[in-house]
């Protein structure tokens, strides 16, 4: 295969959509930039503090489960011998592009990239072992530590290392100056997940903890032949399987107003509770500049953690899912007035203005994003039709946001993935 074909594809486009707003306003939609390369996946797009970058992660993709059964032996065989004459030719490569499709930096290797406001340095959390072909689990990303890249110099530099599991999430705090991070272990068998916050200054010498990791004893099984019914029983049934303690969970962590908000689940143990607590208390948390506790959300069973979601939005408020998304006031700490009609599609992706929100639809299986107005609940945009959707990104001055697709025909051996930046009146 001639090697031009592996090289990075970019299109610059400026595709104007029109859509009709609820007062019959024509309302405008420009598809800006289509940006991808091919066998690739693209993760975690974000947009720099002016807009005018975009950050984003990209993985050759490694066909798993269903989509993999349909491909023949002999696709695997080449990318196994890929991997053994570059172990880490899959691993994720993080880069920073213009809004033309231009490289700006490129870091081999690592995931969860945040751009400086200055947009010369880039926070991530770095790779330390090889990943290709294998799954983001705890064990496969123990030991990754953050690194700052200074994107003129081309240097990095390791900030903070973990004693024990792993670094991620790391975001710039309010004056640019302090890094905040998430202390991360196996928290669902080998699923990974947040436990605990800590910040660094960027001469990686001051060290701070925001949120300590803390753990609940697991409540022991009755005597054996006590009386045990239903779930417990069951549980109780399996020893070996059984956990002796909780972590407290981070289930979102969003910067807004300056602070670092958490989501926090804390365990509340019932006999024969195995990786997760059968039962969980909410409430939401500030760690910085000040730790204070915000709100109690009550309590949530194992199966509705992933139900809850806060997403951070301009003016001192965030927006809290529960049922349905409703916005909450930092400043006076009470629920505000609903913006719009309820809505109860916990993916739904808010612009920091509140003016407007994403939805990716149909929600079972997503063939296209859909863009909504928030206070009518008026479609404004729907994209075309694609085979997946993933991410979905606003700029902070909710002018343009970004998805990742999937394009029609792009699967199989043909696979890639498309970054789309569109830009909004």
């Amino acid at each position: 295969m001639k090697p031009a074909l592996f090289a990075r594809i970019s299109s610059v486009l400026l595709v104007v959509v029109a859509a009709w707003a609820a007062d019959g306003q024509e309302f405008l939609v420009k598809k800006e930039l289509v940006w991808s390369r091919p066998e690739t996946e693209i993760a975690s797009p974000q947009f720099s503090a002016d807009g005018n970058f975009v950050v984003l992660v990209t993985r050759v993709h490694w066909p798993d489960g269903d989509e993999a059964e349909g491909l023949p032996e002999s696709f695997f065989k080449q990318l196994q011998l890929r991997r053994s004459r570059d172990p880490r030719f899959a691993d994720p490569v993080i880069r920073l592009i213009d809004l033309k499709g231009n490289s700006a930096c490129e870091i081999s290797y690592g995931s969860s990239p945040t751009v400086s406001p200055d947009n010369k340095t880039i926070v991530f959390s770095r790779q330390r072992n090889p990943i290709t072909g294998m799954r983001a689990l705890a064990e496969t990303q123990s030991g990754n530590d953050i690194q700052v890249f200074d994107c003129e110099k081309r240097q990095a530099r390791t900030l903070a290392q973990p004693g024990s599991g792993y670094f991620d999430s790391p975001v710039f705090l309010a004056d640019g100056r302090l890094i905040a991070y998430t202390e991360n272990e196996a928290v669902n068998g080998a699923m990974g997940g947040p436990v605990g916050i800590e910040r660094v200054d960027l001469t990686g010498a001051q060290k701070d903890i925001l949120l300590t990791k803390e753990a609940t004893p697991a409540v022991p099984c009755p005597p054996e032949g006590s009386p045990k019914a239903g779930f417990e029983a069951f549980m109780c049934s399996q020893p070996t399987k059984l956990s002796s303690d909780f972590p407290d969970l981070l289930l979102d962590v969003a910067s807004a107003d300056g602070q670092l908000i958490v989501l926090q689940a804390k365990p509340v143990p019932s006999p024969g509770d195995m990786y997760l607590a059968k039962h969980y208390s909410l409430r939401l948390l500030s760690v910085f500049p000040e730790r204070n506790e915000i709100l109690s959300l009550g309590q949530a069973d194992m199966g509705g953690l992933g139900k809850v979601s806060l997403q951070s939005a301009s003016d001192r408020r965030v927006l809290i899912f529960s049922q349905h998304w409703k916005p909450f006031s930092l400043k006076t700490r009470d629920w505000l007035p609903e913006i719009g009609p309820r809505n109860t599609n916990r993916r739904s992706i808010y612009s920091p203005d509140l003016k407007y929100y994403l939805l990716a639809e149909p929600t079972e299986e997503p063939s296209h994003i859909s863009l909504y107005q928030t206070e009518n609940g008026q479609r404004l945009f729907t994209s075309a039709a694609v085979a997946g959707l993933y991410d979905m990104a606003w700029s902070r001055d909710s002018k343009r946001f970004a998805v990742v697709v999937v394009p029609k025909g792009a699967v199989g051996s043909a696979y890639r993935e498309d970054l789309v930046v569109y830009s909004i009146p």
